[in-house]
């Protein structure tokens, strides 16, 4: 769902060493990331939650930096597990970009490399063929997710069929003679919060829905944070330059 070269987590894949997220750098430089409602509550506080566009309907989504360079995060965010997506945690174990056919191993392997790699890391499998501790912490990320994205993409295409979202166009001058355009994102409707509107999505989710709805408003203020991330790390750049 998110790699640079994914492959099956077969045969000679499962002798390779995996290393911390932050050793690779899709982890430490994606800017918007898929998540899920079992991960909404952590992940509120820190980043705007919005939904983007794809092709089976509007994807909740975290928005961790404005830029795609791999700057623009704000301070702790960006090599701090606490607030790393299940995606990223999971990292590099990722998941196929359609569902896995009864039989088949769901879960791919990034092969992409480790650029950074703070230690030795760890092996997938240990001598005796069992998954060692570093693997099972990943591969439990990846499994939250996967059972809880059913339920998150449900909701997210039933507040596009009624018409609840609306583009969020993220537009900024950066200082220096940079900008930012992020587009494809989407946000509930001011409106619809004080109308019955939410209310056949309220009535078929109930407290899930209730609780990212809630969330996800609330979040919408940490845009300002990443605003001034980026033009802090645009104005680091051109003093450097």
């Amino acid at each position: 769902m998110i790699s640079e070269r994914a492959e099956p987590l077969t045969g000679q894949r499962m002798a390779a060493r995996i290393y911390s997220p932050f050793s690779y750098p899709l982890p430490r430089r994606a800017a918007l990331v898929p998540v899920v409602l079992a991960e909404a509550e952590r992940l509120a506080p820190v980043f705007p939650l919005v939904w983007q566009s794809g092709e089976e309907g509007p994807r909740l989504s975290c928005l961790r930096s404005l830029q795609e360079d791999g700057s623009g995060f704000a301070a702790g965010t960006q090599d701090r597990l606490a607030v790393l997506p299940l995606l990223l945690q999971a990292y590099p174990f990722v998941l196929p970009a359609a569902p896995a056919l009864d039989g088949d191993n769901p879960c791919l392997l990034d092969v992409a490399g480790a650029d950074l790699p703070s230690d030795a890391g760890a092996p997938i499998t240990a001598s005796d063929g069992r998954l060692t501790s570093a693997a099972e912490l990943r591969l439990r990320a990846l499994s939250i997710f996967e059972r809880d994205l059913g339920r998150t993409s449900a909701i997210g295409r039933m507040l596009g069929e009624l018409g609840l979202l609306e583009p969020w166009p993220l537009r900024f001058d950066l200082g220096h003679g940079r900008h930012c355009d992020v587009e494809g994102l989407a946000v509930v409707r001011a409106s619809a919060f004080d109308t019955p509107r939410l209310q056949p999505v309220l009535a078929r989710f109930g407290l899930a829905a209730a609780r990212i709805l809630s969330l996800h408003r609330l979040s919408l203020f940490r845009a300002a944070t990443l605003l001034a991330a980026a033009r802090e790390a645009v104005a680091r750049e051109s003093a450097r330059a």
